[in-house]
């Protein structure tokens, strides 16, 4: 019998990207769908969520992209489509028997075309007669709410109404849709990202170096996971206004008191954003990790760590998957706070400001982080946890599409 054969939008080129985050969760969605869902991936769309498929959905000062979503989806489904992006995603929808969408974090309600170009290829393959499943989504306010946010919220209601299906990957997310879409009908399941927990079988979960595993990494870097040292990773956040000298000032902080521990630290961006921050630490002789490192050494990096403190959602997904307690900072929505209600930090669940406060801050983050260094029992929980949310939804996810 031939298998179902979809189309995943949001499923990205590891090759192509830096972001830890969209390649692992994606990945881990494209193994779900491919694997356990039973279904043939037959297409993908991601180059074109990034950059217009036409003039339709290019920027216009003054005008709010959410007004052209139902043109391009017209555009995007007519028999033969006025350009080469267009006539890429259609022959990329009709390829396919259904399009699964993996919203990640791009349903944020506000002025954002990667969200209207998203929300147009979901309208067009219904008007192609596909069913549209939105899974591993967020759903959430920005932190600064953009001037057209009715018309942002109905066009993404109008969306959601069409959908076969829509599972959200936090619990705010579903209460932000109960909230405005109450006659929709969803529910949430942990992120995509957890059904990777079982990789942690392999030998990425060994403290080793020097390896296949660890390309990319830094000789400082390879030179401290052979050792037994213990070390904390942090990363970056969504957030773009940081004052950067503020962020040095409370990372070296934080740095100079875990080393009066004995705990090194490790700066990892884990998004070509957050290499401003790697700039930010230049001659502290802070340890840092480049964006475009292979998953691996990454994974490597962040299971054999005694914490995390980030402000970036999968990366600390990443590391729970090997038990890795972390702290959450702030991000550019909802999502960090939310992890907190959905697999086990280790720590307590608070939601720290991004790397501000110089010393009080870095004390204040030392402290957080202190209690779970080196503590075994805390890590199996963390794990456990993490082990779970991977069952679920990796189960749900394969439930939906059979």
């Amino acid at each position: 019998m031939a298998r179902t054969k979809t189309c995943v939008l949001r499923l990205h080129d590891p090759l192509t990207r830096s972001n830890w985050g969209g390649r692992a969760t994606s990945l881990a969605m494209g193994g779900i769908v491919e694997n356990s869902a039973g279904r043939h991936i037959a297409s993908t769309i991601s180059e074109w969520i990034l950059k217009p498929m036409s003039q339709i959905d290019e920027a216009v000062e003054g005008r709010s992209g959410f007004h052209v979503v139902d043109e391009l989806a017209k555009a995007i489904a007519e028999a033969e489509p006025a350009t080469r992006g267009l006539r890429e995603v259609r022959a990329a929808l009709t390829a396919a028997d259904e399009l699964v969408v993996n919203g990640e974090g791009d349903f944020i309600l506000t002025e954002r075309l990667t969200l209207v170009r998203t929300m147009a290829m979901m309208r067009a393959a219904k008007l192609l007669g596909k069913p549209v499943h939105l899974l591993n989504s967020i759903l959430s306010y920005a932190p600064v709410r953009p001037e057209h946010e009715k018309l942002v919220i109905d066009e993404v209601g109008e969306t959601l109404s069409m959908c076969d299906s829509i599972r959200y990957r936090d619990p705010s997310s579903l209460e932000l849709h109960r909230e405005l879409y109450p006659q929709l009908q969803a529910d949430w399941t942990p992120d995509a990202l957890f059904a990777w927990a079982g990789a942690t079988r392999t030998s990425l979960i060994d403290r080793a170096a020097f390896s296949p595993e660890t390309e990319g990494l830094s000789i400082t870097v390879q030179r401290l996971l052979h050792s037994d040292q213990p070390y904390v990773v942090l990363s970056g956040t969504s957030i773009y206004d940081v004052d950067p000298d503020e962020f040095r000032a409370t990372a070296l902080a934080l740095r100079s008191r875990l080393k009066k521990d004995g705990v090194e630290t490790v700066f990892a961006a884990s998004d070509g954003p957050d290499e401003k921050y790697i700039k930010a630490l230049k001659g502290s002789g802070t340890l840092v990790v480049q964006p475009k490192v292979p998953l691996t050494a990454a994974a490597r990096l962040l299971w054999n760590a005694s914490a995390m403190v980030s402000g970036r959602y999968h990366p600390s997904i990443l590391a729970t998957l090997g038990g890795t307690p972390f702290v959450l900072m702030h991000s550019n929505s909802h999502k960090t706070r939310s992890l907190y209600d959905v697999v086990a930090s280790g720590t307590a669940s608070d939601e720290h400001p991004f790397f501000t406060g110089g010393e009080e801050g870095g004390e204040r983050l030392a402290a957080a982080i202190r209690p779970v260094i080196g503590d075994r029992r805390t890590r199996a929980r963390v794990r456990k946890s993490a082990a779970a949310n991977g069952r679920a939804v990796t189960r749900t996810f394969a439930e939906i599409l059979s």
